[in-house]
């Protein structure tokens, strides 16, 4: 989290940033998370 900014923890859009970096890193797109969470019935 810290490579978005160093206010991680007290703001919000740091901390969307953050997650739509990581569903972009990890999933693809937001459609790619929730397919995957279809799937396997987690993320």
């Amino acid at each position: 989290m810290a490579s978005v900014g160093a206010d991680r923890k007290t703001n919000p859009a740091t901390h969307i940033t953050w997650g739509l970096d990581y569903i972009s890193a990890r999933y693809g797109s937001p459609c790619g998370a929730w397919s995957h969470s279809e799937a396997v019935g987690s993320y």
